[in-house]
């Protein structure tokens, strides 16, 4: 009886891990901002590991359309305010917007799976001129706290941390209460329907 049961459970494994060893990755996901100052387009392009069983997986392939950008090992692919492991070049890709999958890459042999996610890159954000004279609006700055916006047709407010975290969401009003936040760097996002625009805080 052992014996039966030993040999089914070595049946079983083998039948586990003969199918599907090639599984595509999962919960592939896509951010991007654009922080002005100083001008930067932030992103994170994401996923998760294939589902178990899988075959011995060696990293990812990240494809831009049907070309592909590169190999690497990690589960992201980023340029966010505290760190980066690839360029904004990433996003220059012509034509744009575009479509990005990521495929699993198993050994032996470098066996490549298929996809069953992809994302829409719009190319890179840009701010726009004229609202970017909304940036000298914001005052005081630094603030205790109470911060006045000089600008009447917003249609949202958004408070970043210095990671590039949204941490707060405010209704479009002349002026917000910051009073109940911890003393630091922030960035705020000004949104209307001629564009947007996003400048740094000091609250003390």
């Amino acid at each position: 009886m052992k014996r039966s049961i030993l040999i089914f459970t070595i049946f079983l494994t083998f039948v586990c891990t003969s199918f599907g060893q090639t599984n595509p990755v999962l919960n592939l996901t896509w951010d991007h901002t654009y922080v002005y100052p100083p001008g930067n387009n932030y992103f994170d392009l994401s996923w998760d590991e294939p589902a178990l069983p899988h075959d011995a997986l060696i990293g990812y392939n990240v494809y831009r359309g049907t070309e592909l950008y590169r190999f690497q090992t990690e589960n992201s692919l980023y340029n966010l305010i505290q760190g980066a492991n690839c360029g904004e070049d990433f996003l220059f890709y012509n034509p744009a917007p575009f479509f990005v999958h990521v495929t699993a890459v198993y050994s032996p042999n470098n066996t490549e799976s298929t996809f069953t996610e992809t994302v829409q890159v719009d190319g890179p954000l840009l701010s726009n001129p004229e609202f970017k004279k909304m940036d000298a609006i914001l005052y005081p700055n630094p603030t205790s706290g109470i911060l006045h916006i000089g600008n009447t047709n917003l249609t949202k407010i958004l408070v970043y941390d210095i990671s590039g975290k949204i941490i707060r969401e405010l209704k479009p009003q002349a002026t917000v209460d910051l009073s109940n936040m911890p003393k630091g760097f922030y960035f705020i996002k000004l949104m209307s329907e001629k564009g947007e625009t996003t400048d740094k805080i000091i609250v003390y």
